[in-house]
């Protein structure tokens, strides 16, 4: 038991009944083989939920299973720590049909229970017209099949249109905007690459900034960059979808606030302190208000670490910042 539980860069083969036995052929990147040999098709399923589990945890932010009074490991996600403004609204049942494809269970939402033969999206609650709203959504299945995504729609996205249809439902449309789980942001129908492939246990934030009028993705609390402009004006809801089976995601956290001379004045600041630091770390700031700006602005705050072709962030060189330092920094 304890050699196909190990952890080697292998890919397993198609598995072959010899008699009694169930044998698993894994490639190795020789070219020489191995075999994988269980005495039970238990032993064989066991093998292979591992191997399922690591192709499709790519990008995981937490292990943590969501529930911290069963768990024993330290969640870093804090899913169990935060009040949300919105859930999700109630599922509806695909034309012609009695039953949808969507479950809820408090923040939670489930896709096809049993089996798939289409595309199922839920929407959130609370309408998205003014101000500032950041939300994260982890994924708590394995992530895989034609398409998982995140994203913003308008009261007129028909979430049902595809219910028969395997497809990237957000962005297909003028009425959507989405991120896929495979890196590609899409809208009206024209998918691009914007960052890399995420899998299960990955933690996805949305900014919207309704003031500017676009929309930014934070993969596991690191931004990615402003993915859409030219949503000023437009009434907006939190949109999920999924294609695979037993899928889930789950609502973290949501915050939503106006836009103020003080998120201005943060988002200023972010850009002027080196991306490596955290604000908050390096800034001299009363308890009561570090501790504020922490629950409400602490994704915006945090370190700031991209690829080189996605700078948000100017660099530098100090280390140790005072309010006084802070000066003669230009809105963004």
């Amino acid at each position: 038991m304890s050699r196909e539980l190990s952890r080697p860069r292998k890919r397993p083969r198609r598995p072959q009944v010899r008699g009694n036995r169930v044998v698993v052929t894994l490639s190795t990147s020789s070219s020489s083989e191995d075999e994988h040999i269980f005495e039970s098709e238990r032993d064989r399923t066991k093998f292979h939920k591992y191997v399922y589990r690591r192709a499709t945890s790519n990008g995981t932010f937490c292990d943590c299973s969501g529930n911290s009074s069963t768990n024993n490991c330290s969640c870093t996600c804090n899913e169990e720590h935060s009040d949300t403004e919105w859930q999700w609204d109630n599922p509806i049942p695909p034309p012609n049909t009695t039953v949808s494809d969507v479950y809820l269970e408090n923040r939670e939402v489930w896709f096809h229970k049993n089996y798939s033969c289409g595309t199922a999206a839920a929407r959130g609650s609370m309408p998205m017209i003014d101000g500032q709203h950041y939300w994260e959504i982890k994924m708590i299945s394995p992530v895989y099949g034609t398409d998982m995504m995140v994203g913003v729609g308008t009261d007129e996205l028909d979430l049902t249109k595809y219910h028969t249809k395997f497809c990237s439902l957000l962005g297909l449309d003028h009425n959507s905007w989405g991120l896929s789980y495979t890196g590609h942001m899409q809208h009206d129908g024209t998918p691009k690459r914007y960052c890399s492939k995420f899998g299960q246990n990955t933690v996805v934030g949305v900014h919207l900034n309704t003031w500017s009028g676009t929309l930014s993705f934070y993969i596991n609390r690191q931004p990615s960059g402003v993915a859409f402009k030219g949503l000023q004006g437009k009434k907006l809801y939190p949109v999920v979808c999924s294609t695979a089976a037993r899928t889930g995601m789950k609502i973290v956290k949501t915050r939503s606030f106006p836009t103020t001379l003080q998120f201005l004045c943060c988002d200023a600041i972010r850009r002027y302190i080196p991306k490596d630091l955290k604000v908050l770390a390096v800034l001299e700031l009363p308890p009561g208000l570090q501790s504020f700006l922490q629950d409400n602005l602490g994704w915006l705050l945090d370190t700031c670490v991209m690829n080189e072709k996605k700078e948000l962030c100017t660099t530098g060189t100090q280390t140790s910042l005072t309010l006084r330092d802070i000066r003669h920094v230009s809105d963004p």
